[in-house]
């Protein structure tokens, strides 16, 4: 989660002065989290009708690319894709596509097919399962399901298979962020220029060029609504993965929902990634990735690739910040983890 407040109500508004104009919030709730989109502008209808494609592209995209809807292309791949290739829309090849790309460039610490370890761990409701550790033999058994190289993709006639019965994909890692830069398109082709698309740890700023840059800020990891910080954007995406959002405790041990593919059990070592970035599906993907890679590998990850910025907490609270991010963001003075 990145801005300060979120609105726990399921639709909403709020009007208040804009440069432009005014500034209008709407929330309603989707994808399992409460989106929040903010547009500015000098016609209240237009900002509405905008704000209106806006949550329709994502109740679109989110049937096709959510695992918890049974009609979705995901859970259509999740049935059958191990016994006959399986037709998928266009948004879906292109998030499955880019999946693929990202876990080629982080040696598979970023992989959908780690889907199949939702059969034993469960970390919200719609998960349906106990809020346990599963065992390690459990776990064991799964993870030879879990390579993103077994996913055969034919692009021609945009079908996808499973080369290995039993496996499964979660595109939890990396939808959310295209979803929201989607809506953000299709806001933008209603004819407004200014704003925020805000849906859990995935935003998307745009404004015309020459304004001044938004200061987003960035949630402290263990200090509900409280922040560590603030970044500047002036246009592009902000993703943050952490392992506050959903996860469960037992005997003192915190169990989170990003797993290490490698191991099957929640990654360690760190406890929250920002990630700043032009592209939200990337941004969000690599969010994900960094996570699990870690401080050390995960910042040289960052470094090494074009126009994308990060910020990683560790698990003690140590915050390491790239390099062409540092004159962006603002760290309060003192920090208590």
């Amino acid at each position: 989660m990145l801005l300060v407040s979120i609105l726990r109500k399921k639709q909403s508004t709020e009007l208040k002065p804009f440069s432009a104009g005014i500034e209008i919030k709407y929330t309603r709730l989707l994808m399992g989290t409460v989106v929040e989109i903010t547009l500015g502008g000098d016609n209240e209808q237009v900002i509405k009708d905008a704000a209106a494609a806006g949550f329709d592209e994502i109740a679109r995209l989110e049937k096709l690319l959510s695992h918890y809807q049974d009609t979705s292309d995901v859970s259509m791949i999740n049935k059958f894709g191990w016994e006959k290739p399986v037709k998928v829309s266009q948004e879906t090849m292109d998030v499955i596509d880019a999946s693929e790309r990202v876990s080629e460039m982080t040696n598979g610490a970023f992989d959908i097919t780690m889907g199949v370890l939702g059969r034993v761990w469960h970390f919200t409701k719609d998960d349906k399962g106990e809020f346990i550790p599963p065992s390690e033999d459990d776990v064991k058994k799964l993870l030879p399901l879990v390579d993103y190289r077994r996913i055969i993709i034919d692009r021609d006639s945009s079908t996808v298979k499973f080369a290995k019965d039993g496996m499964r994909i979660n595109l939890g890692g990396i939808a959310k962020g295209y979803i929201v830069a989607k809506a953000v398109d299709a806001i933008k082709k209603k004819g407004v220029k200014s704003g925020i698309v805000h849906a859990g740890g995935d935003m998307f700023v745009f404004q015309e060029d020459g304004n001044a840059p938004r200061k987003i800020g960035i949630q402290h990891p263990r200090k509900k609504d409280r922040v560590i910080g603030t970044v500047e954007i002036a246009n592009g995406a902000v993703s943050t993965s952490g392992d506050y959002e959903r996860f469960f405790i037992k005997n003192s041990i915190r169990y989170h929902h990003i797993i290490n593919t490698k191991t099957g059990f929640p990654a360690v070592g760190t406890q929250a990634v920002t990630i700043v970035a032009n592209d939200g599906m990337i941004a969000d993907a690599i969010s994900t990735a960094v996570f699990i890679m870690g401080t050390e590998d995960g910042m040289k990850f960052i470094e090494d690739l074009p126009e994308v910025e990060g910020l990683i907490i560790d698990a003690n609270g140590n915050i390491t910040v790239s390099s062409g991010l540092k004159g962006r963001l603002s760290l309060i003075s003192e920090i208590v983890f």
